[in-house]
């Protein structure tokens, strides 16, 4: 039997190239694309053949100037092969490598890898304490408002007493009462500040973090259900948390999973509008399950409201809470028998406030 003859061709290798998940580039030494693999442009949302020619710090941060401590440009200049770490805008983790491309001893290029290895750095654990969390503090908001209400009325009283009562006997009493509820009251405050604003506000695009959380999602939608996404052209920059985020894509995803009995179509879009004066961008979840009737409509967004004994009743509230705090608001639109959309409209930053920041 004869041994099997393979020679490796240009076309062979791009080939190998486009079936690996790890993004990889060439790049000149002024850091414009010279080629890039399948995976490199998706995560860009864009096709191989729209990023040659571009930089690609222009392409993955809006930059204009390279990053510091890129590996690429160590690796042009030491003419070895360097390593870093880099945390995209929108959260992802990636070891990315430069290898200096040389032809008779001189540095004529670049070749980069990006190994994304963000589940390794913010493990499911960690992303469902965070989940939790976020209920917590919902649920928390609410009792506090209701314990300060009932500390209020207590107060109010004690202060009649202490104007009323004529017996100095009683005066320490009074005293004391009123001491306590002032605790209470600043006990009431302090719990309230635990809600802070994002916690890792950055200007960053919508868009990728829709494209680096894909995997997760289709993961959720499972194999029954389509998932569908379609990105705004123009760069959808908004300013907050990441990571908070990303759990409002996946909570959303998650709900509407939840409402497709069978097979069904799960569709996520982003878009940059105008209303009125303001330029908004706007993130669109929908699904063609079984909808929500308008009482249901009404009470979705309220802390432990749920109709599936299994589960808390926190999802959409903890979305509420995220969004709010990102300066944005929730439309909701749903029927029994038609699907559910939900429209998150967000304000559109600009790169100039990252810088301010």
């Amino acid at each position: 039997m004869k041994s099997l003859q393979f020679k490796l061709t240009e076309e062979s290798l791009i080939s190998i190239f486009d079936s690996l998940d790890h993004n990889m580039s060439i790049m000149d030494k002024e850091l414009n694309i010279l080629w890039a693999n399948k995976a490199f442009a998706e995560r860009l949302g864009m096709n191989p053949e729209d990023v040659k020619g571009k930089k690609c710090y222009s392409l993955w941060y809006k930059r204009s100037s390279p990053c510091e401590g890129c590996p690429c440009v160590k690796a042009l200049q030491t003419g070895n092969t360097e390593t870093a770490e880099k945390i995209s805008d929108e959260g992802r983790h990636y070891i990315l490598t430069g290898f200096p491309l040389k032809e008779n001893g001189e540095i004529k290029a670049v070749f980069e890898i990006g190994k994304e290895v963000t589940e390794k750095k913010i493990i499911n654990e960690k992303f469902k304490e965070a989940i939790k969390l976020e209920g917590i503090y919902e649920v928390l908001n609410n009792l506090t408002h209701q314990f300060n209400n009932i500390f209020n009325g207590i107060y109010g009283f004690a202060q009649l007493l202490k104007e009323r009562v004529t017996d100095k006997n009683y005066s320490p009493y009074i005293e004391k009462l009123i001491e306590s509820v002032e605790k209470g009251v600043k006990l009431i405050q302090d719990l309230l500040a635990l809600r802070k604003a994002p916690s890792m506000t950055k200007v960053f695009d919508l868009n990728f973090l829709v494209i680096s959380t894909k995997d997760v999602l289709k993961n959720i939608a499972g194999e029954k259900i389509n998932l569908k996404i379609s990105l705004s052209k123009e760069s959808p920059l908004i300013k907050g948390d990441p990571q908070q985020l990303r759990e409002v894509l996946v909570e959303l995803v998650q709900n509407a999973k939840n409402a497709i009995p069978d097979e069904g179509v799960i569709s996520i879009s982003t878009e940059k509008i105008k209303i009125d004066t303001e330029e908004k961008i706007v993130l669109t979840i929908s699904d063609n399950g079984v909808g929500m009737d308008k009482e249901t409509l009404e009470k979705c967004f309220e802390p432990l409201f749920t109709q599936d004994p299994r589960k808390f009743g926190m999802g959409l509230s903890i979305v509420k809470n995220i969004v709010q705090k990102h300066n944005g608001f929730i439309e909701l639109k749903s029927s029994p028998h038609t699907g559910t959309t939900v429209k998150i409209f967000f304000p559109l930053a600009t790169l100039q406030q990252e810088q301010d920041t």
